[in-house]
């Protein structure tokens, strides 16, 4: 089920989507006197401040601004396509190491910015938002015991938290007592199962099942 309601957030979320990639192909076309620029051949570090004195959200920033800067320069502009619009960038901060962990949501925005070739613009706090929501966990165990006969697995499932990304993009994370690897995956494409596709008006990514440590055990796309 959806942790958001609402009605019509498709039609604004392509308006949305349009106007994005439209700003991106603009910007990413030519430098600040109008010469096409490569991505990579732009600044590969802020001005002024060395790396280890960054705070853990500027640190995710910068290392997604590099991947995105990657990724235009193998892809060019119909990489903010797949990236920005796609959800690219925030499937790819699950697997893009320690930096990404310390804010997937910096992460991410420093892969649309690269991206998209535009300057770099870090944040000024840490972007991602984990909220806990029982009225998911209460949905997903009634629905797994009405409809899959399968009381264990209702057990299993110990928190349900939404995670705000940046713009539209969110991730569900969910803590369970699994050990397992295998389990865990059996665990979480019961969840994606019973997730639909109308995420109101966001855009859910990515699901998240952690252990008991909160050590990320498994993944799948939403």
């Amino acid at each position: 089920m959806s942790p958001r309601t609402g009605n019509g957030h498709s039609v604004r979320r392509t308006a949305v989507a349009g106007a994005v990639v439209a700003g991106f192909v603009a910007v990413s076309a030519c430098g600040t006197d109008g010469t096409p620029t490569s991505v990579g051949a732009r600044a590969s570090s802020p001005a002024g401040e060395r790396p280890a004195a960054l705070p853990g959200f500027r640190k995710a920033y910068e290392a997604g601004y590099r991947t995105g800067q990657k990724l235009y320069d193998v892809g060019g502009k119909g990489a903010a396509v797949r990236e920005v619009v796609g959800g690219g960038c925030a499937r790819r901060a699950l697997d893009a190491g320690a930096k990404a962990d310390q804010d997937r949501g910096a992460w991410v925005k420093g892969c649309h910015d690269g991206v998209g070739g535009v300057p770099r613009h870090p944040p000024a706090h840490p972007l991602a938002q984990r909220e806990p929501n029982p009225r998911l966990l209460k949905d997903f165990r009634a629905w797994v015991r009405r409809a899959e006969g399968d009381t264990a697995t209702a057990r299993h499932a110990g928190r349900v938290c939404t995670v705000e990304l940046i713009g539209p993009d969110y991730d569900v994370e969910v803590s369970t007592d699994y050990r397992s690897r295998a389990k865990a995956e059996e665990f979480a494409a019961t969840f994606a199962r019973w997730w639909d596709t109308d995420d109101g008006p966001g855009v859910a990514r990515n699901l998240v099942i952690l252990d008991a440590r909160d050590r990320r055990i498994a993944t799948r796309r939403l």
